[in-house]
């Protein structure tokens, strides 16, 4: 296999896995196959000429929402989680512009995965193969001076084509700016002198809107949104050091329930009492901004646009999607970006306003659709494979030689890390070094039924929501990777893990290189919040207790 196309050379009895997609899912997904199955023949089908993924190199100017530290693959870590004293100013300790393409560059050369990998291959169909299982794979080389289309069979097959495969559409009869053109290489200064919509508060919505806003290109911009936002800020207002870098074990160990009751007061208490909580957890070695370096009204607004969009978000979405795109706050409060409810007509031309009962009148001439993404995987298989038909959303119910990774949508964490977790499993259970869950069916059927209680307003037919580390924890205990005190056999060494930035370095304490570069990980969160976690954790206890007994009794 040399990259430029799958290999011919192939024995009559040799086993085949196909892995589609070849971003940061799939590239994990082929380092763990090429190391568990050593005998099979295995290709990464890539349509891009590119294995970078979506974020590898977006936009100009664009800063991921996740650490270096946190995102990194545990088998390649060439970032540690130390933080430059200036207040954020330079975002070092996240990737920007193109640094995570070219991390998974440099994770490709390293374990010697392009010449397993077919790019500008596009894998048009998927269907079953019913004379022998496994698959057929429709192939259209994408190769200047080629149109071949061919069907190869694959005894196994890993979709790793993502949850941003296509943008879902929205029914506006104004004109829609495309993805790609926000996502144009030379960046936005071809859209200048436009009143725009854009509509969504997630991540990809408040990035856009922020970017169109730029003082240069003279847009008048609105931001429109059904609910409020939760904003988990890239860096701790209080600490001056990443929000992810406060994630840490002790702060998981507390039952969801609890931590997202706790959660929500303290971050609106955090923003309206800003100053008595930096006294009350000062930051330590990190340089913030005096306050007389700060525009003061600007501060202000700010901080009282982030609690009333936090105070906004409804109860059952609260504690859901935290977005930590949080530069479009500073546009809101500079007048660049105007918040509004949603859209009364499908003209976009009368809204809601988002804090009253008034209507808004706005006479758009571009509306961005940023409400959330669609997968393939139904348009893939001609409507035979669905996201919801997984198990923990990488395990097909039905067939054992199917699997999903990097569709699991995060609360708060980062897709790669969860696709590593998830692809060390689906490849364990391909090679039998794991055994396929017992009783498949009606275990997906309970997580199923879980979900529709919890995300009762979500779509969970194109989606499979997580949280993060109690999510890859499930996977490390079926794979026997889970850190518990015992499989440590350390009690300071158990303890300072309970404390430093969550990562999945953890589930590979039994690997030298991964548990001292772990165990050097700085304790970022204050003694004081340490001590009140110690003291909720008894009550943890006590209502996860009640909790099973109810579950036993229904």
């Amino acid at each position: 296999m040399t990259g430029t196309g799958p290999d011919s050379k192939v024995t009559a009895n040799q086993k085949r896995l196909a892995i589609i997609g070849g971003g940061s899912s799939g590239l994990i997904c082929l380092k763990n196959a090429l190391e568990s199955l050593n005998e099979w023949d295995i290709i990464c089908f890539e349509k891009s000429d590119r294995i970078t993924g979506c974020w590898g190199n977006p936009y100009p100017g664009f800063v991921s929402t996740s650490t270096k530290y946190t995102t990194q693959f545990s088998c390649f870590t060439p970032f540690d989680a130390s933080v430059k004293p200036d207040g954020g100013a330079s975002r070092s300790e996240f990737f920007r512009n193109d640094e995570y393409g070219q991390y998974l560059e440099q994770f490709a050369e390293k374990f010697s995965l392009h010449r397993n990998i077919a790019t500008q291959h596009r894998v048009d169909r998927i269907c079953r193969n019913v004379d022998r299982d496994g698959w057929e794979l429709l192939i259209t080389n994408l190769k200047e001076g080629h149109t071949e289309l061919t069907t190869e069979y694959f005894d196994c097959v890993i979709l790793c084509t993502g949850l941003t495969a296509a943008p879902v559409q929205i029914d506006c009869k104004i004109k829609t700016l495309p993805v790609s053109e926000l996502h144009h290489p030379d960046g936005l200064g071809h859209i200048t002198d436009n009143r725009i919509v854009v509509v969504g508060g997630g991540e990809s919505a408040v990035d856009y809107a922020n970017r169109l806003s730029q003082p240069e290109l003279n847009n008048k911009v609105y931001l429109s949104l059904r609910s409020g936002i939760r904003v988990s800020p890239r860096y701790h207002p209080i600490r001056g050091v990443p929000s992810d870098f406060l994630r840490n074990r002790l702060l998981l160990s507390i039952h969801e329930d609890i931590r997202n009751w706790i959660g929500q007061r303290f971050v609106e208490m955090r923003i309206r009492y800003q100053e008595r909580f930096r006294r009350l957890f000062p930051a330590k070695e990190v340089n913030n901004l005096s306050p007389t370096e700060i525009d003061q009204d600007v501060s202000q607004i700010r901080k009282a646009w982030a609690y009333k969009l936090t105070k906004a978000a409804k109860d059952d979405l609260f504690n859901m999607f935290h977005n930590k795109s949080d530069d479009f706050l500073d546009a809101v409060a500079e007048g660049r970006i105007t918040i509004v409810g949603p859209p009364n007509n499908d003209q976009f031309t009368v809204f809601r306003s988002f804090d009253s009962d008034y209507e808004e009148h706005i006479e758009p001439t571009l509306v961005v659709p940023a409400v959330g993404y669609q997968e393939r995987l139904s348009e893939l298989s001609a409507g035979h494979i669905q996201l919801s038909d997984f198990y923990m959303g990488c395990i097909h119910t039905t067939h054992p030689d199917l699997f999903l990774v990097g569709f699991a949508r995060p609360i708060i964490g980062n897709i790669p890390s969860i696709s590593e977790v998830q692809a060390r499993f689906v490849c364990g259970l391909i090679a039998e070094t794991f055994p396929r869950p017992a009783n498949i069916v009606a275990l997906h059927r309970a997580d199923a039924l879980s979900r529709k209680v919890r995300y009762k307003h979500l779509r969970l037919e194109s989606i499979y929501p997580v949280e993060m580390f109690p999510y890859c924890d499930q996977l490390a205990r079926l794979m026997n990777t889970f850190p518990t005190l015992r499989s440590i056999g350390s009690l300071p060494v158990w303890c300072r893990m309970q404390l430093t930035p969550a990562t999945t370095l953890h589930y590979d304490f039994r690997e030298k290189p991964s548990s001292e570069q772990s165990a050097s990980a700085p304790v970022y969160m204050p003694r004081s919040l340490i001590i009140i976690l110690l003291v909720i954790k008894p009550f943890d206890f006590v209502y996860r207790t009640f909790r099973r007994l109810f579950k036993r009794t229904r």
